[in-house]
């Protein structure tokens, strides 16, 4: 066969081998057995090798996995990734209704064309128990696939998913858009995975959608071409409409979600058949009594319905909170209960010191996956249940996601169980434990709900303050986990933060489980993470009541002081002595801060081993960048005024409230004092709104936020 016979022919079994995926994996109704399919394809791979030159990316054969990666990289998706609230039961459902139909109808928009009988109508979607993914494509070929990571950033895990064989890789229209989809395996498919890793010794997973996101995750891409993963892509985040064909014009929008739905289908994408059109609330509770009978029928795991405003001008005007759609709810099927025995009750030491009492559970299988743990919050909660160790409890997982005790079964006590008595001494260290005093509302002091070990040397703060410390806000070591942390203080190689930019490939490499690529990883890790920004320094000491946003506003008066010339801030040292010379008062002058957090950093800086162990630090190479600031001697509209959010913003999401304030020059508290300029309220504001209100804080609606923008 000459080049030119080879070339018609590749292309011709292309065409072919993609025409049989499609009715395969995303239609169902193959035309020929795996055997012919499996034929053409070998034919296809052999005469690639003999002509190599005549290889593309987007051939059939390259979907069985590439060499492996040395790590993801970070990708910014070009739209917010939202997850959506839940409601449990007909009432909430209704109500979210109602609220959403008063917004509409404030907003102006009583078209028939958006609004059936006064109410909104809705499109409504299975809710697919799987990986969320948001899929690319530049003139109708896949370029990359993304994780939804914290909804503005994922990670690049193109090479595995153009493993899974109903993701196209090219699609029917040469068109630029972005999609968004659920990432699933099939339950036949865990069932055959967990049989070989039990063959393997290896652990096995517990369910389909723990196996999914570890396929997606795998460097090996050959990893997850041998898990036959699928998919359904339910949304469109980005699409050029000048490029559209067919039944629509050029240029003209999509105006509902069923239209996006079927446009998607007609791309070649696999689109679960199963979504329904609902004009009111009685239809969508009929869809979803209909599918939480019939939910095990299906090869995929559901854990509800999603409901969405049909109409893209009512989503578009009903917009978002500061963390999800208000166009749409996700419907939660009942969450699983069962039945297990408390076996004992044991107490956790958090960072701060708190404790937090523990039930270790007989193991019990709920919703899909094995629970031997669940918190039981502190001694009060421990009292109102009346929970004793023996008991047989009523296990749930709320939101098919966090095990919690509901109840007690008393009838079947025996008499033998054992009263749980909360300790006066700290578990791990021995030292006392008391409450914290603290303020409410009205400012009055009183005793906390939890209790606190009394020694800020136990050994399980100390744990949990480098397992903070080493985490993504702070210096982002990736590798150092919480049982590596573990490990590495049971060794006594690291007592506190310093101790780990100690660390050596000799020290790591005598240990159980640490070969010398893993050993290399983290100590390359530690070695970048020694250049770290003063904010995310800041969070990583681990200081009570600083956060990111107290981190940020004393970051920004830092520079100011610098540009000032009044300090200068390269290396924790100078960071120790600076903030030792700084007295409460003058950290709680700075906007944003109040006297928790000045009393708090004032009292960790006075601590002598801190200080030591800031200086330990500098020895050991670490260092602080600050932003660059050559534009820092401009004066912005927002210069030297503090802003606090609280309710939600209809025009835009809390976060790009944010970074609209900060790029002019204001700054962000998480707390109303009497220093705050302005409080922007949106709908239902919580209590931050009546301390303003109290201060007499100036207040602003989402109107006249807008307005002082667009004034400024």
């Amino acid at each position: 066969m000459d080049k030119i016979e080879a070339k018609k022919r590749i292309s011709g079994l292309r065409t072919e081998l993609n025409r049989h995926r499609y009715l395969y994996y995303v239609l169902d109704q193959p035309e020929i057995s795996d055997e012919a399919y499996d034929s053409l394809f070998h034919e296809l791979v052999a005469l690639e090798k003999t002509f190599p030159e005549f290889e593309t990316p987007t051939s059939p054969t390259k979907r069985v996995g590439d060499v492996p990666l040395s790590k993801f990289e970070k990708v910014r998706h070009i739209s917010r990734q939202w997850s959506f609230d839940d409601v449990f039961d007909l009432e909430e459902l209704r109500a979210w209704d109602e609220k959403t139909t008063r917004l509409l109808q404030k907003s102006g928009i009583s078209s028939i064309k958006y609004q059936v009988s006064n109410h909104i109508d809705y499109c409504c979607e299975l809710k697919i128990d799987g990986l969320k993914m948001v899929l690319t494509y530049e003139k109708g070929v896949l370029v990359r696939a993304a994780t939804r990571g914290d909804g503005e950033i994922g990670e690049n895990v193109t090479q595995n998913v153009r493993t899974i064989q109903s993701v196209p890789l090219v699609l029917n229209e040469p068109i630029d858009i972005t999609v968004v989809g659920e990432i699933w395996l099939p339950g036949k498919e865990l069932e055959r995975i967990n049989a070989e890793r039990i063959a393997s010794g290896d652990q096995i997973f517990a369910n389909a959608r723990n196996a999914a996101a570890g396929t997606i995750r795998q460097l090996d891409s050959r990893v997850a071409a041998s898990r036959k993963l699928d998919s359904f892509v339910y949304d469109v985040d980005f699409v050029d409409s000048q490029q559209l064909t067919d039944n629509k014009k050029q240029g003209e929008r999509l105006e509902t979600q069923v239209e996006e739905l079927e446009l998607l289908k007609k791309l070649g994408f696999k689109v679960n058949p199963y979504f329904r059109r609902c004009k009111n609330i009685e239809e969508i509770h009929a869809y979803y009594e209909e599918w939480s009978a019939r939910r095990h029928e299906l090869a995929y795991g559901l854990d509800g319905v999603v409901i969405k405003a049909n109409s893209r001008v009512v989503q578009e005007t009903l917009g978002y909170t500061g963390k999800s759609p208000r166009f749409g709810i996700a419907y939660k099927f009942p969450a699983e209960e069962a039945t297990t025995c408390v076996e004992d009750i044991s107490i956790q030491v958090g960072r701060t010191g708190v404790l937090t009492p523990v039930a270790h559970l007989r193991p019990v299988r709920i919703a899909g996956s094995t629970v031997s743990r669940a918190t039981l919050h502190n001694a009060d909660e421990i009292m109102r249940l009346d929970v004793r160790i023996g008991d047989t409890v009523v296990l749930r997982k709320a939101g098919d996601i966090i095990p919690e005790v509901v109840s007690v079964v008393t009838a079947l006590r025996t008499g033998n169980e054992i009263v749980y008595r909360f300790p006066e001494i700290c578990p791990v260290c021995g030292s006392k434990v008391s409450q914290q005093l603290t303020k409410n509302n009205q400012q009055k002091e009183e005793k906390s709900v939890a209790m606190y070990c009394t020694n800020e040397n136990c050994y399980a703060m100390e744990r949990e303050r480098i397992i903070h410390s080493v985490g993504r806000k702070g210096f982002d070591i990736d590798g150092l986990g919480e049982k590596i942390v573990e490990q590495l203080m049971e060794e006594g190689l690291i007592s506190d933060l310093a101790d780990i930019f100690e660390l050596t490939i000799g020290d790591l490499l005598p240990l159980e489980r640490f070969a010398e690529k893993k050993a290399d990883k983290i100590i390359l890790a530690i070695e970048q993470s020694k250049k770290v920004r003063l904010d995310k320094f800041l969070f990583a000491l681990g200081i009570r009541h600083l956060g990111e946003e107290t981190a940020d506003l004393i970051m920004r008066d830092i520079i100011k002081g610098i540009r000032n010339q009044e300090s200068g801030i390269k290396n924790p040292r100078d960071i120790g002595e600076f903030f030792l010379k700084r007295t409460t008062v003058e950290w709680v002058s700075i906007k944003g801060i109040g006297e928790k957090s000045a009393e708090s950093i004032s009292e960790w800086f006075a601590d002598e081993k801190h200080q030591a162990m800031l200086h330990q630090m500098t020895v050991l190479g670490v260092e602080i960048v600050l932003p660059e600031q050559s534009a820092s001697d401009v004066v912005l509209p927002f210069s030297g005024k503090t802003f606090v959010l609280t309710g939600e913003l209809a025009s835009f999401t809390r976060d790009a409230a944010k970074s609209m304030i900060k790029e002019m020059g204001g700054a962000v508290s998480g707390s109303v004092s009497s220093k705050t300029d302005y409080v922007v309220a949106g709908e239902n504001p919580g209590s931050k709104f009546d301390k303003a209100k109290e201060l007499g804080v100036r207040i602003l609606d989402e109107e006249g936020f807008k307005a002082l923008i667009s004034n400024t």
